[in-house]
């Protein structure tokens, strides 16, 4: 076996340089977005939904998804909110059922 066969490359060299450049718009993009000072102004300004038990599940539920969406991007991180219907113990759904 000759030493050549040993050493020899697997891939062109142009391809390997090729994949590198190609991946770095790629990782530009994943970094965290910065909002705009307006974007926080508007949100500040934006009307908040208050959330009832009084109200069908199903609008509790996107109320709170709303919420957690728009305290997200003020915050800067995901943030999670639950419906009053999804935190509500079985005991205060039969009270709330009489």
């Amino acid at each position: 076996m000759s030493l050549r066969k040993l050493t020899k490359p697997t891939r062109k060299p142009w391809r390997l340089a090729l994949v590198a450049l190609a991946s770095l718009p790629i990782a530009a993009c994943g970094g965290p977005s910065t909002p705009l000072p307006g974007t926080m102004a508007l949100l500040d300004n934006l009307p908040r939904v208050d959330n009832s038990p009084d109200s069908p599940c199903w609008q509790q539920v996107q109320i709170a998804a709303q919420n957690a969406y728009i305290a997200g991007i003020k915050q800067g991180r995901e943030v999670v909110f639950k419906a009053p219907c999804q935190v509500m113990s079985k005991a205060d759904k039969k009270v709330a059922a009489k």
